[in-house]
């Protein structure tokens, strides 16, 4: 890792942040190990409902960008993946190495931030991110790195709030989505938050299209989803009667040229 006095300020944030809430995420960790069965965001949605999973990633090299526990990683591996699971927060890592080590499936840990992953180039055959570097990272430079350590064709598939929750969400993040637009969707970027102090990004549609395109990507899809019928989440933000009309979260499919 590098020193951490040349660490952005929003890396230094962040990881702080997440060192302090890892505890917070052991149970939910552990339960995704042994799981097996892949469900995905604020909602828990399935992989049949939401397949950001194939079901086969046999021969393929995969990493995790933002792994955190590393879950995500173990699901690949046991779809028959080469996976490496890529976060800056060593607590984090702790609780992957534990579960690793208790499982049957094999997970190489990586202590790294997204924006500057130690790999060589077209070296991975498939990139994931669930609320990870696709929330915590800077895209203008997480994005880059991802399309120089994909192999031709391979594909990237990120998971993060949508926009429009982004602009109905308080400043008070734990206050809940709101029916009217709060900040400004040109120019939306960075979002700092104060409790603890961290930062998120966020693009409009436009300019995450405008991103992948120059960074040698052809995008595949685009999910905008909701909230299921009677949808219960950990997070008291959110709102399952908001999500019945308007989308919590988008996942974006994209292949390299």
């Amino acid at each position: 890792m590098k020193n951490p006095t040349a660490l952005q300020q929003h890396q230094l944030f962040n990881r702080a942040a997440w060192t302090k809430q890892a505890k917070d995420y052991v149970e939910d960790a552990e339960e995704k190990w042994r799981s097996q069965s892949p469900v995905w965001g604020i909602w828990r949605w399935s992989n049949t409902e939401v397949p950001l999973l194939p079901t086969s990633l046999e021969g393929k090299k995969c990493i995790e960008v933002g792994c955190g526990t590393a879950y995500i990683s173990s699901w690949m591996a046991n779809r028959g993946g080469e996976c490496f699971a890529v976060d800056p927060t060593p607590r984090q890592l702790a609780t992957a190495h534990r579960l690793r080590s208790e499982s049957p499936y094999t997970v190489f840990l990586v202590e790294a931030f997204g924006e500057a992953l130690p790999f060589p180039e077209n070296s991975f055959d498939f990139a994931i991110s669930e609320y990870g570097a696709s929330l915590w990272a800077d895209p203008y430079q997480w994005i880059p790195e991802v399309a120089r350590i994909l192999k031709p064709d391979g594909q990237l598939v990120f998971m993060t709030c949508h926009v429009i929750s982004q602009l109905c969400c308080p400043d008070d993040d734990s206050s809940r989505n709101e029916t009217g637009l709060l900040r400004p969707y040109l120019g939306l970027y960075r979002l700092p938050w104060t409790d603890p102090p961290t930062v998120e990004f966020q693009l409009p549609h436009g300019k995450w299209i405008e991103l992948l395109r120059d960074n040698g990507f052809v995008i595949e899809g685009l999910l905008e989803i909701g909230a299921p019928e009677n949808g219960v989440s950990r997070y008291e933000w959110a709102d399952a009667e908001w999500a019945q009309s308007w989308p919590t979260e988008e996942v974006w499919f994209a292949r390299k040229g």
